[in-house]
């Protein structure tokens, strides 16, 4: 299933990617059907929010490391938690990867995303009203990037690289961590108030129909 040592880590056999994709699609489908009652009003805006994040990747992919992708993830985990920003992980990985590229390093996005969903379900971007917090959003853009980049930096790993040969590897990527950093600051302070009213859009559009039924009266 794996073979030579390639950009992002070994290639892998299409056999491989297919069993691979498998097991993704198979997570988002059971985080996305198992029960969790302390959260309503999420689904539609998280499928909007991955086809937006999805597409975004796929338009800027000519721009290395500008995406909207990871304060995307901040901001679903600190909302929906770590069950729902994973399936909402795999999604855009997936969904981007089927155009950008699939490989190895899949696993590796997915598991970098999704640790940086996990950190900021603990350090949440939003007040304790859930009200967005820019100062949290844009500290959380900063220190997303070297805990992103570390994770994912390890698909390159095949038992032949030493930890200095890696460590140099990780020190050359410093560029672009940098252009990762400026573009979460960008898309944090540009879009996301944005984001926040379609995190909010399902939730809110229930709380209305609740608020009329309660005061429908019945004569």
């Amino acid at each position: 299933m794996l073979s030579g040592l390639g950009t992002h880590g070994p290639h892998v056999s299409s056999l491989g990617l297919l069993a691979i994709n498998a097991l993704l699609f198979a997570s988002v489908i059971w985080l996305l059907m198992r029960p969790n009652n302390s959260q309503k009003g999420w689904l539609w805006s998280l499928f909007l929010l991955a086809i937006i994040a999805s597409g975004a990747r796929i338009l800027l992919s000519g721009l290395p490391n500008i995406m909207p992708v990871t304060i995307l993830v901040i901001m679903v985990g600190s909302k929906y938690g770590l069950q729902r920003s994973i399936a909402f992980v795999i999604l855009v990985t997936v969904s981007s990867n089927a155009v950008l590229g699939d490989g190895w390093w899949t696993l590796f996005q997915v598991l970098a995303w999704s640790s940086v969903a996990g950190v900021s379900t603990f350090f949440s971007v939003h007040d304790n009203d859930g009200t967005l917090n820019m100062k949290r959003l844009s500290f959380a853009a900063i220190w997303s990037v070297p805990l992103f980049s570390i994770i994912v930096s390890l698909s390159i790993l095949d038992g032949t690289m030493s930890i200095l040969e890696f460590g140099l590897y990780l020190f050359n990527g410093i560029p672009f961590d940098a252009l990762h950093v400026i573009g979460n600051i960008f898309f944090a302070v540009w879009s996301g108030a944005w984001f926040e009213r379609i995190l909010i859009l399902q939730t809110s559009s229930q709380q209305r129909i609740v608020r009329e039924d309660q005061h429908v009266s019945i004569v």
